[in-house]
């Protein structure tokens, strides 16, 4: 069966030549309205989905805010709608949240907000452009953060994300958590693939130590094992302390996702499983135990796909040794499991928060 695989590859390879001409802003999503959200309790999405032979969505006690990953891979410095139809808006909906935020729906209500995201090209691109369309798309998620919050009123909560995602969670993390009142209640800030600096501790944010730690930040960047990947290492656009600006050399964290302690190394016998895309019409197959290791080296973490496995896990990055689009795939089932576990151990949810939350279905509006 075909598979749908994106990577950001994809657009480096074909569109090396000269910048289209962006199109013009697109109008601002409002968050008030479900239509706006990828994924909002009470309304199925691809977010639902559960790998055969996993069980199904437990208790859910707390919320989760999942910022999706680029889709718009276009040619151009700009940014798309936020209800972009076609393969941007299918990568989103039958992909990400297929694939990605799914990991959580054992122990989390997920809400995914739809947002006007800056283009692949803007995205790695460390320029005053680049940087503006990384901040209208940060606009749109600091909105949805508002509204999220909103919803979940005194309640504690996941915050979670994937690449350009994971920058915006960055920054969301410095303006509107670390310090404040709301870092009381984050269980964890999963902000995958991101060149997160080490120094994110000295700005009042641990880094989680081990499994069942909260309160805390986690990141990881998957390559082959002893593949450097230099763009992550040096160019990687970050917000940091009050500007956009290139990871440039710092030293970044890497969690490793089978034991969940920084720059530790973990056999395939400690992965529960792993998860691949057989088509977006298809079920999530069931998870592949003991696929691959985990070894943090460096700040990046290092892979060993088996060579009879390696179709199931292919894209062009691949090719050269990055799994960055595998990211969560990989650890799927050690993802779900470690999410839970750190609901049921974080000191401020309770059984009230669900009964208490303002959100029932989205006929509330």
């Amino acid at each position: 069966m075909k598979r749908v695989i994106f990577s950001l590859a994809t657009i480096l390879l074909l569109t090396s030549g000269a910048l289209a001409t962006a199109r013009p802003v697109p109008i601002a999503p409002d968050y008030s309205q479900p239509g706006a959200w990828a994924a909002y309790p009470g309304r199925p999405s691809h977010a639902d989905d559960t790998p055969q032979g996993l069980a199904a969505g437990g208790a859910q006690r707390v919320a989760v805010f999942f910022i999706h990953p680029t889709t718009y891979l276009a040619p151009v410095i700009g940014n798309a709608s936020f209800d972009e139809g076609g393969e941007v808006g299918a990568r989103v909906d039958a992909t990400v949240l297929k694939f990605q935020a799914s990991v959580f729906n054992l122990c989390c209500r997920i809400f995914a907000p739809r947002y006007r995201q800056a283009s692949l090209r803007a995205v790695i691109d460390n320029s005053a452009q680049g940087y503006a369309a990384d901040e209208l798309a940060y606009g749109d998620v600091a909105r949805a953060f508002q509204e999220f919050l909103r919803l979940n009123p005194g309640q504690s909560f996941i915050l979670a994300s994937h690449s350009q995602g994971s920058i915006h969670a960055l920054r969301l993390l410095q303006e509107q958590v670390i310090g404040k009142p709301l870092q009381t209640r984050l269980v964890a800030a999963y902000v995958i693939g991101l060149a997160l600096p080490k120094e994110i501790e000295r700005l009042g944010l641990p880094v989680c130590s081990k499994a069942d730690a909260t309160g805390c930040v986690i990141t990881w960047n998957s390559v082959a094992r002893g593949k450097e990947d230099r763009r992550r290492l040096q160019d990687s656009v970050i917000w940091w302390q009050g500007r956009y600006q290139p990871i440039a050399g710092r030293p970044i964290v890497c969690v490793n996702p089978l034991d969940w302690h920084p720059d530790s190394g973990a056999a395939a016998t400690s992965n529960p499983g792993s998860v691949y895309s057989e088509g977006r019409s298809e079920p999530i197959p069931p998870p592949i135990p003991r696929m691959t290791g985990a070894w943090c080296d460096g700040g990046l973490l290092g892979v060993d796909v088996p060579v009879n496995q390696r179709r199931r896990f292919r894209d062009l990055l691949t090719v050269v040794g990055i799994y960055h689009d595998f990211d969560y795939g990989l650890f799927y089932s050690s993802i779900r499991e470690n999410a839970r576990m750190r609901v049921l151990n974080d000191a401020t949810t309770s059984h009230a928060d669900v009964a208490n939350s303002r959100l029932t279905t989205s006929s509330d509006h």
